[in-house]
C-alpha cells in the first residue's frame, strides 16, 4: 500500500466498507450463482462484462434486467430466490477474504476508528460471510441491503451507514470495488477509495466531488437511466 494513500486514509474517523469484491473474494461466487440460476430459467451464460456491470445492484433488478433483456418468459421473483438459495447453499461457503483489505480493517479497528460494513447483501449471507472470516469483532456497525428502500447506487445504505455511526457524512471515508458503488458514494457525497480484486485501483482518496470514471459512469447511466 502506497504510504501516501495510508497517511491519506488515515485522517478520517469513520470508515464505511462494501463486503463482496471489496473485503471478501464471494463477487465471483456470485458469478458462478447467476449463471447457475439463469441456465435453470432458460437463459445463456452471462458474459463476463455483463457480470462486472450487475456489481453492487439490487438482486430484484439484476432479475429484471435479465428478462428484458433475453426475453425470459420467468418471475423475478423466483429467479431472486433462486439465485439466492443458490449463492447461500452452494458457492458462499467458499469465499474468503482479501487479505490487504482485511489488514487494513483491523489496522483502523486498532487505532480506534469507527468502522461499519454497507453491503447489498442480506443479512443472513453478511452475518455467516463476515463471521466465516472472522470480521464480525471488527465490526461497529452492519448495514445491508434489506435495510433501505432504495439500493445502490442510490446513496441510502452510505447514510444509513454513517448515521450507524453517528458519524456525519462528510467524516465517512468508503471502500468500493464497483462503479455501482462508487456512483453511490457521490451521490451520498463521501469520499471513497475503488479497490478492485483485492488491490486498490486508485492512488489518491477519490472526493466527493470529484470526476471519476466519467466513461464507465455514462455506461451505467445509459444501461440502468431509472436508478441514477
Amino acid at each position: 500500500m502506497h504510504d501516501k494513500l495510508l497517511e491519506q486514509i488515515q485522517k478520517y474517523p469513520a470508515f464505511i466498507f462494501d463486503m463482496d469484491g471489496t473485503i471478501i473474494n464471494s463477487e465471483i461466487w456470485h458469478h458462478v450463482a447467476w449463471n447457475h440460476m439463469v441456465k435453470l430459467f432458460g437463459g445463456p451464460e452471462l458474459p463476463h462484462e455483463l457480470l462486472l456491470e450487475y456489481g453492487g445492484l439490487p438482486t430484484a433488478t439484476i432479475c429484471q434486467d435479465l428478462i428484458n433483456r433475453y426475453n425470459l418468459n420467468a418471475d423475478p421473483e423466483e429467479m431472486a430466490k433462486t439465485k439466492t438459495e443458490l449463492f447461500i447453499n452452494e458457492y458462499m461457503p467458499k469465499a474468503e477474504p482479501f487479505w490487504k483489505i482485511e489488514n487494513i480493517l483491523k489496522y483502523l479497528y486498532a487505532q480506534g476508528k469507527r468502522i461499519a460494513i454497507a453491503t447489498s447483501s442480506h443479512q443472513r449471507e453478511a452475518r455467516y460471510l463476515l463471521g466465516k472470516v472472522g470480521l464480525m469483532p471488527y465490526i461497529h456497525s452492519l448495514v445491508t441491503g434489506d435495510m433501505v428502500q432504495k439500493g445502490k447506487p442510490n446513496p441510502d445504505i452510505y447514510l444509513l451507514a454513517a448515521k450507524s455511526l453517528g458519524a456525519d457524512p462528510f467524516d465517512c471515508l468508503v471502500f468500493e470495488d464497483t462503479v455501482v458503488g462508487m456512483i453511490g458514494i457521490k451521490n451520498a457525497k463521501m469520499d471513497g477509495v475503488k479497490v478492485f480484486d483485492g488491490e486498490f485501483d486508485c492512488d489518491h482518496i477519490i472526493k466527493a466531488d470529484e470526476a471519476w470514471e466519467a466513461r464507465d459512469t455514462l455506461k451505467f447511466a445509459e444501461n440502468y437511466p431509472l436508478l441514477i
